[in-house]
Order: C-alpha cells, then structure tokens, then sequence
C-alpha cells in the first residue's frame, strides 16, 4: 500500500477517527491493531518476521528486567560488589544472544545471496568447483532493516540501563510494527516515541493541523519532483554507455534531488500521519544541502540512522580497550597513527558497515568506506583548507568561504551517488566516472526528452528543486508550518489550497500511472 495513493488515505482515515472515537487508555491497541494490518496488507505471511523480532526482544528484555530485579534484591556491601558484576555479566550474555537472533534474522533474509555469491565465486575461480552453494532465493520482508535496528537499540539501551523495559508486550510490539515509520522509517528510540505513543492522546486540532500540512509537503516533494525525475534518472543509468559525460554529471546532480525529495517527502508524510495521532517522531532531515562538510551531510541527512551508528557501534569501538591498547603499541612506531587508530578505525566500520546496511553489495561497502575515507582525510586536511582560504582572501565563515564549502559537498555527495544508480555494480560505477571525466560533450533537449524528461517537466522540476531549497532557507529560524500559523486562517487556506492545485496539476498521477516505490523501501 503505497504512502501517496487512496487506499492509504482510506486507511489512516479509519484509523484517526477510530482512535479518537475508543477510550483513552484502549487508544494504543487501536494504533496496535492498524500497525499489524498494515504489515499484513504490505507483507502477507510474512509477517511472522516482525512478530518473531517482537516477541524476542520482548522476552530479552524481560529477562534482563528480572536479573536486574535480583540483583537489586542485594543488600549486602561486599555481596553488592560481586552482584554488580554478575548482573553485568548476565546482560550482557542476554544482549547478545537477542542481537544474534533478531540480527541474525537480518542477516539470513538479507545478505545470505550476497555471502553464498562470494562463496561460490571463490570456490569456482580458484578451486574449479561447479556446485553452487545457497538457499532458495528468500523474500526480504518490508521495513526489516528499521524495525530490526530499532529494535536492537531498545535492547541496548536497557543494557545500559537508560530507562525500564516495557512490561506489556502489546504496547513493545507497537514500538516495533509502528505503521507510519515501518516503510523507511525514522528509526526512533523508545524513550523518544513511547510517552506519545502509548498514553492514549486527546484530540487536538493544532496535532490535525501540522499533520495534513506535513503529509501535504510530502505528497508534493514526492510527486511533483521527485517521481517526474524518476523516469529520466532511470533510463539514463540504463543507457550509459550510448551517452556522454554531461549527461552523466545531469543525472547525479538530478538524482541527488530527486533522492532527498523522496526520501524527505516520505519522512514527511510518516511524520505527518503519526501527528494526527498526536504521537512524536523523530525529524530526520534537517537542511542537509546546506553542509559545509561530509560529515555535517550525515549529521543532517537520515539522522536516525547516523545516531544509531555512532551511538550503538562508533563509540563502542572508538574507546575500546583493546584498540586503544593497540594505539598505544603503534605510537611507539608512529605518533601520528597512534593517536589516530581508535578514531578512524571506528569511523571506516561504521561506514563500511552503514554501506551494508543499505545494501548486501559490494558497490554499496565502497560508497561507504568511501564516506569514511573522505571524513578522515579532510579531518587531517583542515588546517590546509584554512591555509588555502587565506591565501584566497575568504574570511573563514564568510559568505563565500560558507558558498565555497556547501557547493562543494553538494558535488562530493552527488558523484558519491553514482554507486547508487550503477545497478551493475562496481564497474558500471568506474565506467560513469571515466565518461564524467574524459567523455564531456554536447547535450540536446531533445535526447533528454526521449529519456524521459521533457521540457515541460524540467521547468517544473527546476521550479519545485528551487522551492525546495527556498523553504530550506526559510526554515534555518522557524519552520514553515510555524509561520503559517503566525498568518490568518484566511492565509493558511489559500497556501494549503495552492499546493493542493500544484500536486493535481504538476503530479505524476493518473490512470495507468503507479507511484513509484520511495526509494529507501529497497534498503
């Protein structure tokens, strides 16, 4: 059921008015009953996957809930000592073996192909072999990578202790199967969402106000820029190797639009749709074509994601006993790398693992590892670029200095992309940089038209991308939906009325046309 079409508004239409017609206190079985319909309408029987995840982290948590209890129950000094690092000890042992469960569920649905190719790819280049190893081609199951995450951050963070585990599984299963989020997320934190989504929330006009403006956004971000740029980006990737160059530079500078007007636009409408239940999720874009650097790209771009990353694995390993142990033995060889090892080590895992994470590629590990790559060295390169704009005149923090620095993540970030569009893989990646590179030429309207783009639809495009970052300039001090609310009812319904006329005149809709799917589906 796709987030832009009239089936989904049918759906959290009954949902809403349901919710609000049910007592406070049943309000969160409602939110329940719809989450695990949804998924059924999405998935079929497959989802058993997420009530399995469900129901093991619920159990793993109550099982580190009564060694915590037991503990507790100690009241002896010396007793006290050693119970502290028993109870460690058995969460430890607990975290573990619900990780290795729900991840491993991941790892099976999701990179079993992508081991068994390697495998077999050894076995037939280097010992002859002619069997091929593997399991039946496996269904990857909606929205696993996010609910599994999320999940697994719950139980760490209970590991930690950071709050109490959820005692009623119904409400830990809510948590889980989520509707609105389940698509391509946020990834939230339990102690973020839960108090909105459990207590059963009265209604309130300003939550059905922000949340139809929210979904509206997003619908227009959607259809208007970016399913018109789909088509186009699609067949050019397709038919690389009979276009030029320019063409290439067109389509990774379009495709980087048309990914944050999907991406944002779906994140808009999640939370736009979990507002009209008065519930609280996560924001996960926050002007990130704005950056004056990678690693301000990733602290502004799929947030929810690079906070679990940083928070659940970068600064585990970054202050590690044993690699900073190992640091210590370099700089008796090398200062330099010594101080360096924890911190970069930790920052090429994350990302060659955020490169898995969306998806069992190898093309997909070298984007990551390339992200990594880039942090580290323009780390090292800083006092360089402060050397170099001197030399230019550019006050650092200027205006040009700050223009400089965003067009240049902008491009960085964008021909990053191509590993995204290169389908096959990581020659087809080499092979389009090779034509940016040395292949420039001439391009004609009306090669792009036959592609998919027509001259029509660019202006339109053009026009909603620089709306785009209008409202992305507009929204460094207060949000759009904040300043509309400052206008007169009047005002708003005329706004509201104008977008509306946008999406049904410039949309990409109609009889015979399907939305395409949001493009982090796939991850």
């Amino acid at each position: 059921m796709s987030f832009v079409s009239v089936p989904f508004a049918v759906f959290v239409i009954s949902a809403v008015l349901l919710y609000y017609l049910v007592p406070v206190r049943y309000r969160y079985l409602v939110l329940l009953a719809f989450s695990l319909f949804f998924y059924y309408l999405a998935c079929g029987k497959y989802i058993i996957y997420i009530i399995i995840t469900s129901a093991i982290t619920y159990l793993s948590s109550m099982a580190m809930e009564r060694v915590k209890d037991r503990s507790a129950r100690i009241f002896d000094r010396e007793k006290k000592k050693e119970a502290k690092k028993w109870l460690k000890k058995r969460l430890k042992v607990i975290m573990v073996i619900c990780l290795c469960l729900n991840f491993g569920i991941l790892a099976i649905l999701k990179y079993s192909d992508f081991l068994f190719a390697n495998i077999n790819r050894i076995r037939v280049g280097y010992f002859g072999s002619t069997d091929m190893w593997g399991f039946e081609k496996l269904v990857l199951p909606l929205g696993i990578s996010f609910y599994t995450f999320q999940s697994m951050g719950y139980i760490i963070d209970l590991f930690y202790r950071r709050y109490d585990a959820e005692k009623n599984p119904l409400k830990l299963t809510l948590f889980v199967t989520f509707f609105p989020q389940i698509v391509q997320g946020p990834i939230s934190r339990f102690r973020d969402i839960s108090p909105t989504l459990f207590n059963g929330n009265r209604f309130d006009e300003d939550n059905i106000r922000r949340g139809l403006c929210l979904i509206i956004f997003g619908v227009a971000k959607k259809l208007i820029i970016a399913d018109r740029l789909s088509v186009f980006i699609t067949n050019t990737a397709a038919f690389y190797k009979d276009l030029n160059g320019t063409y290439m530079l067109i389509m990774v500078f379009l495709y980087s639009m048309q990914l944050y007007a999907d991406f944002s636009g779906g994140i808009n409408i999640t939370i736009g749709t979990a507002r009209l239940f008065g519930v609280d999720v996560t924001e996960n874009f926050v002007r990130p074509f704005f950056s004056k650097s990678v690693s301000e790209y990733w602290s502004r771009w799929h947030i929810t994601l690079g906070t679990w990353f940083r928070d659940y694995i970068f600064y585990p390993i970054s202050i590690s006993k044993k690699l900073m142990s190992f640091g210590k033995k370099i700089s008796g060889i090398s200062d330099f790398l010594g101080k360096r090892t924890s911190l970069y080590t930790a920052t090429l895992v994350v990302w060659a693992a955020t490169g898995l994470w969306h998806g069992p590629e190898w093309r997909y590990v070298l984007w990551g590892l390339l992200n990594g790559i880039i942090m580290c060295v323009s780390a090292e390169m800083t006092p360089l670029y402060d050397r170099l704009n001197r030399m230019a005149g550019w006050k650092k923090g200027g205006f040009l200095h700050r223009a400089f620095a965003v067009i240049r993540t902008f491009v960085i970030m964008s021909l990053l992309r191509v590993f995204d569009l290169s389908f096959e893989g990581i020659r087809m990646a080499l092979s389009i940089y090779k034509r940016i590179l040395l292949k420039q030429g001439p391009v004609s309207l009306e090669r792009i038209s036959s592609l998919g783009l027509s001259t029509q639809d660019m202006v339109v495009a053009l026009i909603g991308i620089g709306l785009l970052f209008a409202v992305s300039l507009l929204e460094r001090k207060k949000s759009i939906y904040d300043r509309l609310m400052e206008r007169t009812a009047a005002f708003r319904w005329v706004f509201c009325t104008v977008v509306l006329t946008m999406i049904l005149i410039f949309g990409s809709y109609g009889i015979g046309y399907d939305s395409a799917d949001f493009i982090y589906m796939q991850f």
